[in-house]
């Protein structure tokens, strides 16, 4: 039964196979005649494409021929009438470049040079030998040459000199945020910049010479300032007058003069320093340092106004030229191509700046004139003028291309060398003193007071301090004080402002050595030895006590260790060398016991002789003595004090002791006559000493 029914299911399984199979065979007879009835169509198409290509193509051809024709033909059109117009350009353009180029409507001009410089290219290469080529040339040549006129004219009518107090307003209001307004100065509008960079750039283009005429105009605009700015510095009223800017916001400000506004300008350099040097060496250790006092914070305002007026005009101009530099390279960067601007600048600069480093040859010639008359106040304008020259070197460097700036280098080499010689000018100057002794000529003070040559060369010394910085940089440049410097720190590293005082630190030690040697020789001049001494010891007590009073004792004390011991050794030397003087006076009443003894108030007949001459010589040399130290004057006062106190313990006990003995003894029929002075008598007159109204 079982196999029955798959039987029966293989035949039903057969019979519908079957049946697709012949369906499918239908379809596929069915697919074969739509595939050949296509391919026919496709045949015919193929073919009839082909017949059309054939009869096309000839035709296509043709009109490329024709299209090219006409091409040609136009191309010929056109060139005949470029040809032509370069034939006709000298007439086209002739009275327009002889009448020139007309401000504010250059494009003009220029397009007429234009089509000459094209026609000169087109004869040029295609027929040399034309006159037409000697025409457009001649033309064009005219035409830049008045180009140039124009271009002259343009900076000449909107340039002038600044007026001295524009430029002075231009030095002051470096910092203030609203100096924009004074960039122009009301000269070379924007439109007559763009119209200069215009020309600029077509005569750069076509290689003609402009960058002359721009620097010579505008260097003369710089030279004729600072020529105004001179002429108005030898006026009156140089160094007094309101130099106040001119904002609005501004009027009431306080009237400055010219020190006080350099003063001013120059500590704001010096602070920017300052705070540039902190910031990096903060940023490079991580440690934060404070701004050391330094000597000239504590001067008085009038310390710091009272310099050298022409080198103060001086370094005016020096800021003057910086400023003008500046200003001008602006204006440059409006009207220059850019591949032109270091050499315009270098020469628009040039005469300017040769004004400048002539002007410190002379002002440097005559410094060490007033030097070579002892006049030390310039030399020290000379060192404040030196470091007010070395805070310009940052704006130096931003202004000045490096060839300037080796011609700027002449100034601050012209202020060393003449630093340099009017410290070595004032060591010969003490050291000169110490060997004048004309004789018949007395050039020591009467009253044996400090010297003038002690009080000028302290007074030198003490404000060297302040400058100790670029004295230590010329100083630095003497083999001799370098090799002494390495001498006294043995090789031990210090920081360039230490190095720098211990460089002045010996300076001071040479002049204050040569100083003693004159006040040495000099009280040689005194005929009593009293006076000698009391000379030597006014002068050197007052060196010891200013080098103390001014704290440059520790400074010295860098180069000599022992300075402050030696001159308090030399003070007690001298001072038991002054109490020695009185030994010949002391002489005779010294020894009691070498002298007759009294009895019951009596002395023999032969030794009345010897009191009467112990008592006469004694009056004689002390009165004597008194005469000549009442004009001696000792200006300090506990000095003086302490010479009469020390007088009086070594006179006043031996008198006294020769007094009690002697002096009721009658050894004479006028003992008023020999006795002149009682103890007391003689404490009075010896507090009068030194007092010459006593």
């Amino acid at each position: 039964m079982n196999n029955l029914d798959s039987s029966v299911q293989a035949h039903n399984k057969l019979e519908k196979e079957t049946t697709n199979l012949v369906l499918l065979k239908d379809r596929v007879d069915k697919y074969h005649d739509l595939s050949t009835q296509m391919s026919s169509i496709l045949t015919i198409f193929e073919k009839r494409l082909g017949n059309l290509e054939q009869t096309i193509l000839p035709v296509y051809q043709e009109t490329e021929q024709l299209q090219k024709r006409q091409q040609n033909l136009e191309a010929t059109l056109n060139c005949l009438e470029s040809v032509l117009s370069h034939y006709d350009v000298s007439q086209e353009v002739c009275q327009l470049i002889h009448q020139g180029p007309i401000e504010g409507n250059i494009g003009a001009f220029l397009d007429a040079l234009a089509k000459l410089r094209a026609a000169m290219d087109y004869f040029l290469h295609n027929n040399s030998q034309s006159v037409e080529l000697e025409n457009v040339t001649s033309l064009f040549n005219t035409g830049c040459e008045g180009l140039n006129q124009h271009y002259s004219m343009l900076l000449k009518k909107h340039s002038a000199p600044l007026k001295p107090v524009e430029l002075l307003d231009l030095i002051y209001i470096e910092d203030d945020s609203s100096s924009d307004e004074f960039t122009s100065f009301r000269q070379l509008s924007q439109s007559t910049r763009e119209e200069l960079f215009t020309i600029s750039l077509w005569l750069e283009q076509n290689m003609r010479e402009y960058t002359q005429i721009y620097a010579t105009e505008r260097g003369d605009v710089v030279l004729r300032s600072l020529q105004l700015l001179k002429d108005h510095q030898k006026s009156s009223s140089w160094g007094n007058e309101a130099l106040r800017s001119r904002h609005s916001g501004r009027q009431n400000e306080p009237k400055k003069n010219t020190s006080a506004r350099l003063q001013q300008i120059f500590e704001k350099k010096a602070n920017k320093l300052y705070l540039r040097a902190t910031q990096t060496f903060e940023q490079s250790t991580g440690f934060s340092i404070k701004k050391a006092s330094s000597h000239s914070d504590h001067l008085t305002s009038e310390d710091m106004l009272d310099g050298d007026q022409e080198l103060d005009k001086y370094l005016v101009m020096l800021l003057g030229l910086q400023r003008l530099l500046n200003w001008e390279r602006a204006i440059m960067r409006d009207i220059i191509p850019q591949s032109k601007h270091n050499e315009v600048f270098a020469r628009l600069a040039y005469n300017a700046i040769e004004l400048v480093v002539k002007d410190a040859e002379v002002i440097t010639q005559r410094i060490l004139r007033c030097i070579s008359r002892k006049e030390w106040t310039s030399a020290l304008g000379i060192f404040s003028a030196l470091k007010r020259v070395i805070l310009l070197q940052p704006d130096i460097e931003r202004t000045y291309d490096a060839a300037q700036r080796q011609q700027l280098t002449k100034v601050l080499n012209k202020l060393q060398q003449t630093g340099a010689k009017a410290l070595e000018h004032f060591l010969d100057v003490v050291k000169g003193e110490s060997s004048t002794n004309i004789v018949g000529q007395s050039n020591v003070p009467k009253d044996a007071t400090v010297h003038e040559l002690t009080s000028n060369t302290i007074w030198f010394i003490e404000h060297l301090y302040e400058h100790f910085d670029v004295i230590g940089a010329i100083l630095a440049q003497d083999v001799l004080y370098s090799t002494q410097l390495d001498t006294i720190l043995m090789k031990k590293a210090l920081p360039g402002e230490e190095r720098n005082k211990a460089l002045l630190a010996i300076y001071i030690k040479k002049a204050l050595a040569e100083l003693n040697l004159s006040i040495m020789n000099k009280c040689e001049q005194y005929n009593d030895q009293a006076t000698k001494h009391l000379f030597r010891l006014n002068n050197i007590h007052y060196i010891l006590k200013s080098l103390q009073r001014s704290n440059l004792i520790d400074l010295v004390t860098l180069a000599e260790p022992e300075c402050e011991h030696s001159y308090l050794e030399m003070i007690r030397e001298l001072k038991t060398s002054y109490q020695k003087t009185w030994s010949k006076m002391l002489a005779g009443i010294y020894s009691v016991e070498e002298l007759p003894k009294p009895v019951a108030g009596k002395v023999k007949d032969k030794d009345r002789s010897v009191l009467k001459e112990r008592f006469s010589n004694f009056n004689k040399d002390f009165e004597e003595a008194c005469k000549i130290q009442r004009g001696i004057s000792i200006p300090d006062v506990i000095l003086r004090e302490g010479i009469k106190r020390d007088n009086v313990e070594h006179i006043l006990p031996n008198y006294n002791r020769f007094f009690e003995m002697y002096a009721a003894v009658q050894f004479s029929k006028n003992p008023d006559k020999y006795v002149r002075y009682r103890p007391h008598e003689i404490n009075a007159m010896l507090s009068k000493l030194f007092d010459d109204s006593a």
